[in-house]
């Protein structure tokens, strides 16, 4: 289930009357749910946009990369599942889902401190997944 080996699909939809999109990992998809009974939405907010909102080429990249190195702490030293992405209007949100609250909340403050963008994240007990249920329902 690690998220370099893992199959992603790319969901296109609107939000707001803007364009949006997910890259949801479709290998969780018959994961043992109650294993990972935390959800863990980090947003970040792009610095550089297009008419869409959506992150320029430049920014995207960087986007990317901050999320590689979240998953490669996450998945490598807490039980964390690295779900996808959602791009919505001026806003990026990566999805995990953990059994290890206080391991990724640490993470998540020390590192989100130093990435030079307005972030936040949200963990919430979710054991049924439902806040990601509606992707899963379309594979």
């Amino acid at each position: 289930m690690k998220s370099e080996t893992a199959i992603y699909t790319g969901f296109e939809f609107e939000v707001d009357g803007f364009p949006a999109f997910a890259i949801i990992n479709t290998d969780l998809k018959n994961a043992n749910k109650k294993q990972y009974p935390y959800s863990v939405f980090i947003q970040i907010i792009p610095d550089a946009c297009n008419e869409t909102g959506h992150p320029e080429e430049q920014e995207d990249e960087y986007l990317v990369e901050t999320e590689k190195k979240i998953i490669e702490y996450l998945e490598s030293q807490t039980q964390t599942v690295h779900v996808g992405h959602v791009t919505i209007f001026r806003s990026r949100e990566i999805i995990f889902y953990t059994n290890d609250i206080e391991a990724v909340e640490n993470f998540l403050d020390y590192f989100l401190s130093g990435i030079e963008r307005e972030s936040n994240f949200d963990i919430e007990p979710d054991g049924e997944w439902n806040s990601v249920a509606a992707f899963y329902d379309l594979l």
